[in-house]
């Protein structure tokens, strides 16, 4: 019995079904993947959020008429660099410029990329309008600072994104 010899371009479909199970393959790892690393909710309450946004919008524009303002800085301890400690500084100040004092003040410190490494700390007045607080930050990387003050019925709060090395 003789063979009869391949034709040419055999393996051309078989290109198509290999190419078919690599996509198959690099999806079925992306979906494993991404379920894997999704940490759950977003926002919590997102819906109680949603229903009181007519009233979040109305103390922003209070908080904007009244004119505060504020700076961040954050100061790492050179002596403890595998603990990413430091010193939170925030400095609040009104519309003219002029310092802002007896305030209650709290910074959140919020991981944007990954959660369970978030966390709060009082800040202590300074001086000059400045509130200082101790934070361990676990990682380097960027991390958003949001800031609450609150003097009386006045209150603020404010959020701006560092990059702790």
């Amino acid at each position: 019995m003789m063979r009869r010899p391949r034709a040419d371009g055999w393996w051309y479909p078989w290109t198509f079904v290999f190419g078919m199970l690599v996509v198959i393959a690099v999806n079925i790892v992306l979906i494993t993947y991404a379920i894997g690393t999704f940490p759950g909710l977003d926002t919590e309450d997102a819906y109680q959020k949603g229903l009181a946004y007519n009233q979040t919008i109305a103390a922003a524009r209070v908080q904007e008429a009244r004119g505060w303002h504020l700076d961040i800085r954050y100061a790492p301890h050179p002596d403890e660099a595998s603990a990413h400690e430091g010193e939170l500084v925030v400095t609040l100040r009104d519309r003219g410029g002029e310092p802002l004092y007896g305030l209650d003040v709290s910074a959140a410190l919020i991981r944007p990329t990954r959660g369970g490494l978030d966390s709060r700390i009082a800040l202590q007045p300074a001086g000059s309008g400045e509130y200082r607080g101790e934070a361990t930050l676990p990682l380097p990387g960027q991390w958003d600072v949001r800031v609450y003050a609150r003097r009386g019925e006045e209150d603020f709060q404010a959020t701006r994104r560092i990059m702790v090395q």
